[in-house]
């Protein structure tokens, strides 16, 4: 049974059954109002009533301890550090290149793809001062994927906390892993040889055979070349009378998923964006080495769609649409044990095997142009102009490369060729 209230000037404590203290008062409302937890000392329950009684007398403010915890909460959530998640997508929109200019749709997508894969699954509902250098360390030494997309992952971890010291939002960067953002690179790469080469084209589909040609001779990039028309191609007479061709080099395609821009989207869906070069020495007049203007020719007048506008390369069942990477790069053939083919192989990855060269990436082709033309003369600043090249140390030579030094490059990887045109 309960004991007896004992009278006071403010308030009232009563001892319960229990054994414990109950304290309560007539706020200023009108309304009892009982403390939310009973109290096992009656000091405590005497400095709850005094506490009480000190916020009462401020009438002007007064709010029932239930509503001034709630009060106290929501203040601790807006005064709460954003989510890594919240941060990095601000992030990602107020990001500007070096050249001040909103990141290209397909640097978002690179960005949001590596922290969507490997960052926020670990630290996108972690605010921003509860990130701490041990967790960025165990992260990623338990983080799970391949050399590059883990050197990507901590470097876009990294780069957006700096953003966050440099703002003021927290203190110090947890993320210090030494070397941890160093990209992995393949070392002593071996050029194609022109019998590779050979071996290589000739396993390609006729209507991409100069696809491979003009990666290698002309150094072009896969996006570059997929977006190519026949508005691009200039095959004329120079000034000594001779045939001369050039790959007028202005935009490339690329394909992004539909999701960076629509968040309505299916994270698979993609779609082409043909977008111009990243920097200014990316738009750029490749000369055509002159035994590949007759495979040029023959490929305009058999496959390129037709039209100005007409792509030189594209989807087998629509002119109109891109080649995909997925249909370039193809599939290796799957062999019995006994050598044999038990299931062909297409494209690219057979081409690459049949040469025996699986270690190459297709874009690895720019590598064996570059390769060759230095081999040919080609000085620094001539090499950077003709594979699109561009660094703030080196752009001063880019006013030293001149579109006729280009042709005789071309004229010279000519007389070196061992490969018959196509």
């Amino acid at each position: 049974m309960a004991r007896r209230r004992e009278k006071r000037g403010f308030g009232s404590i009563r001892r319960l059954a229990s054994g414990n203290y109950q304290a309560r008062y007539l706020a200023p409302s009108g309304e009892r109002v009982t403390a939310p937890t009973t109290f096992v000392a009656r000091m405590d329950a005497e400095a709850w009533l005094l506490a009480e009684r000190r916020v009462v007398e401020d009438a002007n403010s007064w709010l029932s301890p239930k509503d001034r915890l709630a009060d106290a909460k929501l203040r601790e959530q807006l005064e709460a550090l954003p989510t890594f998640e919240d941060y990095a997508e601000r992030w990602l929109e107020a990001r500007r290149s070096s050249r001040g200019e909103p990141l290209r749709r397909t640097t978002k997508d690179k960005y949001r793809s590596s922290l969507r894969t490997n960052v926020y699954p670990t630290f996108g509902p972690v605010p921003l001062d509860k990130i701490t250098r041990a967790a960025v360390r165990r992260w990623h030494e338990e983080l799970d994927v391949g050399p590059s997309a883990k050197s990507d992952a901590y470097a876009t971890l990294r780069t957006i906390l700096n953003t966050a010291v440099d703002e003021e939002v927290i203190e110090k960067n947890p993320a210090q892993i030494r070397g941890a953002a160093r990209q992995v690179r393949r070392k002593n790469l071996r050029p194609v040889s022109a019998a590779e080469l050979t071996v290589m084209v000739d396993t390609m589909p006729e209507r991409l055979r100069l696809l491979l040609l003009l990666a290698t001779w002309c150094a072009l990039r896969s996006g570059e070349l997929r977006e190519l028309r026949r508005s691009d191609v200039v095959i004329t007479r120079d000034e000594s009378g001779a045939e001369a061709a050039w790959v007028e080099v202005s935009r490339g395609v690329v394909r992004v998923r539909k999701a960076a821009v629509d968040p309505n989207a299916s994270t698979r869906a993609t779609e082409s964006l043909v977008g111009a070069p990243k920097t200014d020495a990316g738009f750029r007049s490749v000369s055509i080495p002159d035994f590949l203007i007759p495979a040029v020719k023959d490929h305009l007048a058999r496959h390129a769609a037709p039209g100005p506008a007409g792509l030189i390369f594209h989807a087998s069942r629509d002119q109109t649409v891109h080649l995909s990477e997925t249909t370039l790069n193809g599939r290796a053939a799957v062999l019995n044990e006994d050598g044999s083919v038990r299931k062909a192989g297409f494209g690219w990855r057979e081409a690459r095997r049949r040469a025996g060269r699986e270690d190459l990436d297709l874009h690895d082709l720019r590598h064996t142009g570059a390769t060759w033309a230095a081999e040919e003369g080609a000085s620094i600043a001539e090499l950077m102009y003709r594979l699109g090249h561009s660094t703030p140390s080196m752009a001063i030579h880019y006013q030293h490369s001149r579109q006729e030094r280009d042709r005789e490059i071309s004229r010279r990887l000519s007389r070196r060729n061992g490969l018959r045109a196509v």
